[in-house]
């Protein structure tokens, strides 16, 4: 029998974070030192608050010194040269986990910049580098996709949506049962929930992490529907879907609605939260809901402190602070 990769819940040890500082002034033409600024601030939080050991990817020295110079003296931070595109670690790294003897494992998608809109050099490298770089064996599975479509309770349960599983720009006529197949063969899998589409606006055709998320075993936290903010009808459904597979869902606000400066629509969200090891890091985008939001995920994370940080120039990018980590998991 083959062995499979036991991807554990987010809410387990880590031995590290991985991140990456932003330096492409095309991706951020606005904004790029209000980003960096905001990946600084992420790192400080995961490595103080968090307690957990942060591994920042830089392009060179100069990019080096500009991150110290945010970051400032922080003891659990550490800077790692190498290529890569830009900062959603999340989407571009593997998805680690526990192999049968406990060593690290990887599972590791195709990746085509996020169905073919975002290509950008040396992304489609960060996967090899990092897992040669962990000595970690990888898990490769035959379908294009992004880390931050797939959330897991750690127990075998799966959440993602169709509308960027099944996309046609990833992965043109492949099915739910042939993908959980796929999945199925490489990882501890008991089932997949499917949900249809994520939020109005999202660039990754509707990552799971920005609508639902697991905060224990059997239940999930995803936005609440208002008519009178954004995705409505989605987030209905959304609620609708995970109660009928039996999760228990616990309900934050949704934010109010978000532009960037060019006008366009924002698919902000208070899902996009990371669970470091002492603290979980949630976006704030200066909304009336941010307070709300962070009291009902504090409820759900009563051990750790929970933390809003400024998140909207991130989000002007496309995402937030689940998007820009990937978590290495300690040995059980």
């Amino acid at each position: 029998m083959n062995e499979r990769l036991r991807l554990p819940a987010e809410w387990e040890p880590h031995s590290a974070s991985w991140l990456a500082f932003p330096h492409l002034q095309d991706e951020w033409p606005f904004n790029l030192g209000a980003a960096q600024a905001s990946i600084a601030a992420l790192c400080r939080a995961i490595a103080e608050a968090g307690n957990e050991p942060v591994r920042l990817l830089v392009k060179n020295e100069d990019i080096e010194s500009r991150a110290r110079s945010l970051i400032g003296e922080v003891r659990n931070v550490r800077y790692v040269t190498t290529d890569y595109g830009d900062c959603w670690l999340r989407d571009t790294a593997p998805l680690f986990g526990h192999r049968d003897n406990g060593e690290l494992g990887a599972l590791c998608f195709a990746f085509n910049g996020w169905g073919g809109k975002y290509e950008m050099p040396f992304d489609g490298q960060v996967s090899g580098w990092l897992t040669k770089r962990l000595q970690a064996r990888r898990f490769e599975c035959p379908v294009v996709l992004e880390g931050g479509a797939l959330e897991t309770n750690g127990a075998g349960t799966f959440l993602t949506t169709a509308s960027c599983t099944l996309n046609p720009n990833r992965n043109l006529g492949l099915t739910r049962s042939t993908f959980e197949q796929a999945l199925g063969d490489r990882v501890s899998m008991e089932r997949v929930i499917w949900l249809d589409e994520g939020l109005e606006h999202d660039h990754t055709d509707g990552h799971i992490d920005m609508i639902a998320r697991f905060v224990a075993l059997d239940t999930v936290v995803c936005m609440r529907s208002n008519p009178s903010r954004p995705n409505a009808e989605a987030l209905r459904s959304i609620e609708e879907k995970l109660r009928a597979a039996g999760l228990k869902v616990l309900g934050i606000p949704a934010p109010s609605a978000l532009q960037a400066p060019s006008g366009e629509p924002l698919p902000a969200s208070y899902c996009n939260f990371y669970i470091a090891n002492a603290a979980v890091i949630v976006p704030a985008y200066g909304l009336p809901e941010d307070e709300a939001a962070l009291e009902e995920i504090a409820n759900a994370f009563p051990s750790r402190e929970v933390i809003g940080l400024p998140a909207r120039d991130l989000l002007w990018g496309g995402g937030a602070f689940h998007c820009v980590t990937q978590a290495q998991p300690s040995k059980p």
